[in-house]
């Protein structure tokens, strides 16, 4: 994958994408992709431990290609679609890890402190309990 963005014809970037699979192997890119997500989820709630935005930054030393790669596996899906076991796969459970652990130890809850005694308050963990949060959004859109 390359430093810097530029027009890439579909068959690079397909090209790109089976080198890394041949590279890391099924396994590895999965756990990879579950570690991302992972720190995605902690990192738009602003709750990524420093541990955990350590070992993101040694896996993915440069931010910006790290969103070229993700632009470009979004079109792959967009252009070529994926297989029905893929899809299956994806849509059941988007499995995520947090590499150097969870700042809810498993919990699925994350106690945040307030700057006074009996301030603190839990809110559930986006990686843990993403398909309750995901619930709520939705029941608060239709109304509910």
């Amino acid at each position: 994958m390359p430093n810097q963005k530029r027009n890439h014809t579909t068959a690079q970037v397909r090209a790109w994408i089976a080198q890394g699979v041949q590279r890391l192997g099924v396994d590895e890119m999965r756990l990879r992709a579950a570690r991302l997500l992972g720190w995605q989820l902690l990192n738009a709630s602003n709750l990524v431990p420093t541990r955990v935005q350590a070992r993101h930054e040694q896996r993915f030393p440069k931010a910006r290609r790290l969103l070229l790669a993700n632009q470009a596996a979004s079109g792959s899906i967009a252009l070529d679609g994926m297989t029905d076991a893929a899809r299956q796969r994806n849509g059941v459970a988007a499995v995520a890890q947090v590499d150097g652990g969870c700042p809810c130890r498993g919990t699925g809850g994350i106690t945040l402190g307030g700057a006074e005694p009996g301030e603190s308050y839990e809110r559930l963990c986006p990686v843990h309990r993403a398909a309750e949060i995901l619930a709520h959004h939705r029941a608060r859109r239709a109304g509910a």
